[in-house]
């Protein structure tokens, strides 16, 4: 071990050059401090309520884990019984427009029409067809110009028709 400088002379210092009195220092190890935590009563009674609201915390975990596992369990059963109730409407209906697009079809039309209405089909004689009259069918009217003003606003208009307006 070093000596601390203490501004005196080292010439001087024999005890530097006294080997028994390192054998000493070298022998004697120091002694290290150990260091201890003093526990109080307090400090002990901290133990029980800590373990305590631990153990409360670890409780309401595991309650609160049990409860969601419950609810998404209650979830998906409602979530199955939807789905089959889904899928027994969507076979009515496919069964419903079945019977409709059968019930629409010409034969059945056919039937119904002669037998509830009592419809029969037609025949030759009972057609007839009707001559038209091939001739002009319009007739224009009569042009009645009372006044002038009226004739201006017509030639104007024929003209705004004539460019294509």
């Amino acid at each position: 071990m070093a000596t601390p400088h203490n501004r005196t002379s080292a010439a001087y210092d024999l005890s530097l050059f006294d080997t028994s009195a390192k054998r000493k220092e070298q022998q004697a190890p120091e002694k290290k401090t150990e260091l201890r935590v003093a526990t109080s009563s307090v400090a002990k009674a901290g133990k029980p309520v800590a373990l305590v609201v631990i153990a409360a915390v670890t409780l309401a975990v595991f309650i609160m884990f049990l409860y969601s596992k419950a609810t998404l369990s209650e979830v998906n059963l409602r979530i199955s019984n939807e789905t089959q109730t889904l899928q027994s409407v969507q076979n009515i209906n496919t069964a419903l427009n079945n019977q409709l697009s059968g019930s629409v079809s010409l034969d059945n039309v056919e039937q119904y029409a002669v037998n509830e209405l009592g419809m029969q089909k037609i025949n030759a004689s009972q057609e007839r067809y009707v001559e038209m009259n091939t001739g002009t069918m319009t007739e224009t009217a009569e042009k009645n110009s009372d006044n002038i003003f009226v004739d201006i606003q017509d030639w104007f208009n024929g003209i705004l028709e004539y460019l294509g307006f």
